[in-house]
Order: structure tokens, then sequence, then C-alpha cells
């Protein structure tokens, strides 16, 4: 099986780009145009539980997202509007925290590791 053929899932990127600053001259997060429809793999990689002595609790996730080598995807973008395999769509939106790049002759494929925005 080629690799576009594990490309099962669709979703949005919008890559981070240059911003202003805001009233306190600190950097304000703006984004480029949002890219829709790109062919990835969304993974959960783990999920940790956390608690404390007053019985709190969070669960982070993980995941990691496989894209073609050529989409652009930068640090610190984000990921949303991801559909599945069966066409459910998630309502999450993900952050890369790290791109790691595949390379042979050419970029084959990026894989992103990426936190949930909660």
């Amino acid at each position: 099986m080629s690799f576009d053929g594990h490309l099962i899932h669709t979703c949005t990127i919008e890559n981070p780009a240059a911003g202003g600053a805001h009233v306190y001259n600190n950097p304000t997060e703006a984004y480029g145009t949002p890219v829709t429809g790109v062919r990835c793999r969304l993974v959960e990689v783990r999920e940790r539980v956390w608690s404390d002595e007053q019985q709190a609790s969070a669960v982070q996730s993980v995941y990691k997202l496989l894209v073609r080598g050529d989409v652009t995807l930068d640090e610190r973008a984000k990921i949303s509007l991801v559909t599945l395999e069966d066409r459910t769509a998630m309502s999450d939106t993900f952050v890369v925290t790290e791109v790691l790049h595949s390379r042979g002759r050419s970029s084959h494929h990026k894989t992103a590791v990426l936190e949930r925005v909660s």
C-alpha cells in the first residue's frame, strides 16, 4: 500500500503568520489562510490520567498527524475540522508542538506531534 493509501482522514491547517502587538506591546498570535481538505492521518499515541489528593483529575492525550511531504506544516500551527474515515467530524482543535520530516531523496512525509486545546 502506498503512503497516500494510509491518509484516510482530512483536516484543516492554519499555519502561524507574522502578528502585530496589542496594547501592552506583547505579540499577538496571527494565523494565515486556512488550508482545508488536507489528506492526513490522526493517530492517538498515548493517554495519561493525572490526579491529585483532592480527587481532581485531568487527561493528557498525545497525538501524531501524518501528512504528505509537500504540505506546509509549521510548529504552532492549528489543526481543526478533522474528519475520520467513517465521516465523523472531530470538534477538537490541536496545536503542533513538533514537526518531524521523513526524507529520502525528497521530503516523503511529515509527522507532527499534537496537543489538544481545551
